[in-house]
């Protein structure tokens, strides 16, 4: 009976925009009319109740690992438990739910990762001993630490996560409205240049892209407007994460701290502005276990080259195609290439390896000491964005904007 249920909760698909405007009017430069399609709440409200779903799973998870991992951190059964029980089926299981309920919606597909993403790097944390000290402190706060992937604030002296000034819940909330909008125009504007605002049909949005013209102006004007529409939308969906434990009265760390705007260095932008959520759950769950074990340079390399195939899996969730569909000769069904994600996060391990030995050189050195910091960080944008393509470029060509578009206000010509 329950399981009927939550299969009829997710009965709409939301893979068609059926909408009509809300509202219509004319530009002074335009002969077209022009109309506000409204967001559909519904795969915002399915999105939730499949993140609460997960969240069971998490919790069931978390008391296990804290049982019989943490408490026999450094033996063979905890090895077992965590490599060959607890990450194998975080894993399996988001696949397995997204078969069951039959999802279908790019968007809410890659919420299906929370589950892997909370599981598996905190398990590798358990296992080597690089959790902060005080989740462990009590069962209830390993609990909560498993229970969303954004940071919690922690009280180390009382032990627990520290509320959150109601003052900081208001501000919070309209930086995720202004995000949310700005997603929302810029989805707008990109969609009716099918995604090329400067032309130049040379981006392969579904292949690796080498090649001379990665370094075009219309190659590189594209990226950009592509890089910021990803920024925003990762800002509304991270941010939304992050609110919904605000508004639960715990406070959390910030996700991203304008990374396009004061970034001076690679390091600085990877490590101190860019998804600090993901950041940090690489930091602990990856890096510092490595670090026992291998020296500092080749662990950050080895970090982000786990980064990249973290986000092979996440891709792997957002366009995963059930097997009915596959049975039934699914012409929409997209099919990843693998390693282009990994490839990008590559790319960007070399350059952070690169900023100490070139940042020594009288041009690094003038640069980073006059010139502006939005500057600065314009053009270290400008160095991912040739490849950049290779992460998002599964987002165009696999239809996950396409759904993002059905959950945000959207302006187009009729």
């Amino acid at each position: 009976m329950a399981s009927q249920l939550l299969q009829k909760a997710f009965e709409e698909k939301f893979i068609v925009d059926d909408r009509e405007p809300v509202l219509t009017f004319k530009l002074p430069f335009s002969d077209s009319e022009w109309g506000v399609l409204a967001p559909r709440s519904g795969p915002w409200l399915q999105m939730a109740l499949f993140v609460l779903i997960q969240a069971v799973f998490q919790s069931l998870f978390a008391a296990i690992i804290y049982r019989f991992i943490v408490h026999n951190r450094r033996t063979a059964s905890a090895y077992i438990l965590g490599w060959g029980v607890c990450i194998p089926l975080s894993f399996y299981l988001p696949f397995a739910l997204l078969e069951f309920l039959d999802i279908r919606n790019r968007v809410i597909c890659l919420s299906a990762s929370t589950l892997m993403t909370c599981v598996t790097f905190k398990c590798i944390e358990a296992m080597y001993n690089t959790s902060p000290a005080v989740v462990e402190s009590s069962l209830l706060n390993y609990v909560a630490y498993y229970s969303s992937p954004v940071s919690f604030v922690w009280d180390d002296k009382k032990q627990c996560r520290k509320p959150v000034p109601s003052s900081k819940v208001a501000s919070f909330a309209g930086e995720v409205f202004f995000y949310y909008m700005s997603a929302s125009v810029v989805l707008s504007f990109l969609k009716h240049y099918d995604y090329q605002p400067f032309g130049g049909e040379i981006t392969q949005y579904d292949k690796f892209h080498f090649g001379w013209e990665v370094l075009s102006l219309e190659h590189l004007g594209n990226a950009y407007f592509h890089a910021l529409l990803v920024y925003l939308i990762l800002c509304t969906g991270f941010n939304l994460n992050a609110l919904n434990e605000m508004v639960k009265g715990a406070d959390v760390m910030a996700i991203f701290d304008s990374p396009f705007l004061k970034s001076r260095t690679p390091t600085e932008f990877w490590t101190e502005r860019w998804n600090l959520m993901t950041r940090n759950m690489l930091k602990t769950g990856i890096f510092l276990p490595l670090r026992q074990v291998l020296s500092a340079k080749l662990s950050v390399l080895l970090t982000f080259v786990v980064s990249g195939l973290y986000h092979e899996y996440v891709w792997m969730c957002t366009f995963y195609n059930q097997k009915h569909l596959l049975e039934g000769g699914c012409e929409d069904c997209h099919e990843l290439q693998f390693g282009r994600v990994t490839g990008f996060f590559f790319y960007t391990g070399v350059l952070l390896l690169l900023q100490r030995p070139l940042g020594k050189l009288a041009p690094f050195q003038w640069s980073y000491n006059n010139l502006p910091r939005p500057v600065l960080a314009h053009l270290l944008l400008f160095l991912h964005l040739p490849f950049a393509s290779w992460y998002y470029g599964d987002w165009i060509h696999g239809g996950y904007l396409h759904s993002f578009s059905i959950c945000v206000f959207q302006i187009q010509s009729l």
